[in-house]
C-alpha cells in the first residue's frame, strides 16, 4: 500500500505536447509555440545560442501572450543556432536548430529536436521500483534462510 501511495501521489495533470511554428518577418525569425490544444505557450522562457558559443546564451527573453517571440540572428555568425523554448524545470518546451548561412536564415532547413525535460512521474517510478526491489530482496533472503 505504501508503494502505491508513492506512485499515485496527487500531481498536476500531465498535459500536452508543444508545437512550435516559425516564419520570417522581414529579417527576423518569428516563432510561435502552442500546446497541442491550440493554447498559446505564454510567458515561456526563450534562450538563443549562437554557433560561435553554444554554451552561453546569445539572447534571452519570453514569449508574449500569443506564444510568439522574434529575433534576428547576427548574419556574421554563420552556422547552426539553437533556440530553446521552455525551462529546465518545465515539462513543456521545444528546441529548434536554425541554420544561418551568408544568405540569412535557411527556413526550410530548420529542425526540431527532442525536448529532454524530466518527466514528472520519473521520481515516483524510481522510488516505487527501489521499494519493490528492496522488498523482493528481503523476501528472498528470508526464504533462503528458512530453506537452509
Amino acid at each position: 500500500m505504501a508503494v502505491l501511495s508513492l506512485i499515485l501521489l496527487p500531481m498536476p495533470a500531465l498535459a500536452h505536447s508543444v508545437q512550435t511554428d516559425y516564419r520570417m518577418v522581414s529579417d527576423a525569425l518569428e516563432i510561435q509555440s502552442t500546446f497541442s490544444t491550440g493554447e498559446a505557450l505564454e510567458g515561456a522562457p526563450v534562450t538563443i545560442y549562437a554557433p560561435n558559443d553554444p554554451t552561453r546564451p546569445w539572447l534571452q527573453g519570453t514569449t508574449d501572450p500569443q506564444g510568439t517571440f522574434s529575433f534576428q540572428p547576427d548574419p556574421k555568425l554563420v552556422g547552426e543556432w539553437s533556440v530553446k523554448i521552455g525551462s529546465e524545470t518545465d515539462d513543456h518546451g521545444d528546441i529548434l536548430t536554425v541554420p544561418v548561412s551568408n544568405r540569412g536564415v535557411e527556413l526550410d532547413a530548420i529542425s526540431q529536436n527532442p525536448y529532454d525535460a524530466p518527466h514528472k512521474l520519473a521520481r515516483q517510478v524510481f522510488v516505487g521500483g527501489a521499494v519493490l526491489g528492496s522488498m523482493g530482496a528481503v523476501s528472498w533472503f528470508r526464504w533462503r534462510r528458512r530453506a537452509t
